[in-house]
């Protein structure tokens, strides 16, 4: 009412969870919003921070990447945002985009900040089911979206102001072994989220 301006919204980090509703987090307003299978949309967030992307690990627990505060942790129910990686050793991250899952457990994540060919200094992280944080790769110019393959044996990382989609081999003690390009792209603004379809084809959102 009152010639009020009505908010608007950038929505990321579309995710279902296993009732079917589809959560996506709105950055620039610190919203997260639930959309039930008949399409209801509500609030289930509004806070101090700025959510860039969201997964739901398989225990059901929600995950956000927030560009402000890190890695935290969504209550659905209630709401409350609760920190869980906020730093890597005493560092701070860049500016962390988005997250995804291995049936281990572990959680690989892109902290793309404000990285670009100005300033490669995207890195992509992996926090290991037991608990603990490792940098597995830098100098990156904005690494955004990431996926595993469904052998969980190759990471693919979008960099968006490289164009391109980048190619993590993936050893079995987690190292990456010779990482390099996997697709060169061109035109547009660059690649930003993936998914990988049940034909392990790679789909990139450009």
């Amino acid at each position: 009412g009152g010639g009020e301006i009505p908010a608007g919204s950038f929505l990321e980090g579309p995710s279902f969870d296993r009732a079917g509703n589809l959560y996506v987090v709105d950055i620039p307003y610190g919203r997260i919003f639930r959309i039930s299978p008949l399409g209801k949309f509500e609030v289930v967030a509004e806070y101090d921070g700025e959510p860039n992307g969201l997964r739901i690990h398989k225990d059901g627990r929600i995950f956000v990447a927030d560009h402000k505060l890190g890695i935290v942790l969504l209550d659905a129910a209630s709401g409350k945002i609760t920190p869980f990686i906020t730093r890597y050793h005493r560092e701070h991250f860049k500016g962390v985009n988005d997250l995804t899952f291995a049936s281990t457990g572990d959680l690989y994540f892109t902290d793309q900040g404000q990285s670009d060919y100005a300033d490669r200094t995207g890195r992509v992280y992996r926090y290991t089911a037991a608990g603990a944080l490792h940098k597995i790769a830098d100098c990156l110019p904005s690494p955004n979206g990431l996926v595993l393959n469904a052998k969980e044996d190759m990471l693919f990382v979008a960099v968006t102001r490289g164009n391109a989609v980048l190619r993590f081999p993936l050893a079995p003690d987690g190292t990456v072994a010779r990482m390099g390009v996997f697709i060169q792209l061109s035109g547009g603004r660059g690649p930003d989220g993936m998914t990988i379809d049940e034909h392990d084809g790679l789909v990139v959102a450009h």
